[in-house]
């Protein structure tokens, strides 16, 4: 639920809807907590206070372990006062004269809570209990008193004494850890989509590569067949690069080959595909067009390869060697699609370069060099 309302708001609020998000649900669970232990944090407000009060109440009268009338005394109304030595009751001002028996040392100390004493809990009410020694006895008091829910303004004194600080603590700790799973998260997710890119991407031109490529060139042949489509592909080499690259150095080869793959990326529209897959190679995937319409986005981009490039205060010119394959004519599948298209370019790169249509039958083709194109089937 959280999710959805970040994904509604706009990206460069989501880290701060999501620190809020994150900060109200630990609130709740502050609130939540706070709720179930509010009766804990309460008794434990009451034992120390008890124990406060008897250790008053013990100094003050400075009492007798060999006077325990005088001990019993000290039971003011609502409390009681057990004197005791070891597991043995020497006397009980007998707060409850029903229950007396059943209210035993060792029963309380096994309901101690902390160092001050506990609570007992005997079903309809809560006894809170602190234990006192005597000094040079060895006896002890204990003091047990009813225990009562206090107000609402007890409450809040005892939370701000209790949980004020864990509560900001708390607050604090969410709010950084939001801030660092929101990093982490918008760290992965930018290196996912980074080596997504990378894997998909050539990394000098930034254009599809031949993974991509044959991704797209298998989606287009399934829609191909089932609308029974057409589309044509074009395998590009260019002449003269190696003489470039080898004169001027691989930088200047790298420049070339980036700006030719911004000119390509000219000469196609939106619903093609321009990909580097080799050194100085490139392919066209031109979607939904007869040999014709293919042949003429070859040649513009054949007349942008050969327009001059300027590299490191050169001027440079390359030419291009364009094989062209049409789907379905000359394959039906990528493989085939693929070969046909090579074997043009191939064929007319031999011959100098230009742009060739493939066909089975050599003898009816026509290569033309330079930037025009054609050969018909």
């Amino acid at each position: 639920m959280p999710q959805k309302l970040i994904n509604r708001i706009p990206e460069k609020y989501s880290f701060l809807s999501f620190l809020v998000i994150t900060s109200m649900i630990g609130v709740a669970l502050i609130l939540l907590a706070v709720y179930n232990a509010s009766k804990e944090l309460e008794l434990i407000h009451a034992i120390e206070n008890l124990h406060r009060y008897a250790s008053a109440q013990l100094y003050s009268a400075r009492p007798d372990a060999r006077d325990p009338e005088r001990l019993l005394a000290l039971a003011a109304p609502g409390y009681r006062v057990m004197l005791v030595r070891g597991e043995e009751v020497l006397a009980d001002s007998g707060m409850d004269r029903e229950s007396a028996t059943s209210v035993k040392p060792a029963v309380l100390e096994e309901n101690r809570v902390n160092e001050y004493g506990g609570y007992l809990d005997r079903g309809d009410r809560m006894l809170t209990w602190t234990r006192l020694r005597l000094p040079k006895s060895g006896a002890q008091l204990i003091f047990l008193h009813d225990f009562e829910a206090g107000s609402v303004a007890a409450l809040i004194q005892v939370y701000f004494q209790r949980l004020l600080i864990p509560a900001g603590f708390y607050i604090w700790l969410m709010v950084w850890m939001s801030f660092v799973l929101r990093h982490l998260t918008d760290e992965l997710s930018r290196q996912k989509q980074e080596m997504e890119y990378m894997a998909l991407h050539d990394a000098l031109s930034g254009l599809p590569n031949r993974n991509l490529l044959n991704d797209r060139l298998d989606k287009r042949i399934a829609m191909s067949q089932r609308d029974r489509g057409r589309f044509a592909l074009a395998m590009i080499d260019l002449d003269g690069f190696k003489d470039i690259n080898d004169t001027l150095g691989h930088g200047a080869g790298d420049a070339l080959l980036q700006e030719i793959a911004r000119r390509l990326s000219t000469c196609i529209r939106s619903v093609d595909t321009v990909a580097r897959v080799g050194g100085d190679e490139f392919v066209l995937l031109l979607d939904d067009l007869d040999p014709a319409g293919s042949l003429d986005i070859c040649q513009r981009a054949a007349a942008e390869i050969a327009r001059p490039v300027a590299v490191r205060d050169n001027e440079v010119r390359v030419g291009a060697s364009i094989g062209i394959a049409v789907f379905p004519q000359h394959g039906d599948d990528a493989e085939t699609l693929t070969r046909n298209a090579d074997q043009a370019m191939y064929a007319v790169k031999a011959e100098g370069g230009g742009i060739r249509l493939y066909t089975a039958e050599t003898a009816r083709e026509r290569v033309l060099t330079g930037a025009t194109s054609v050969v018909s089937v």
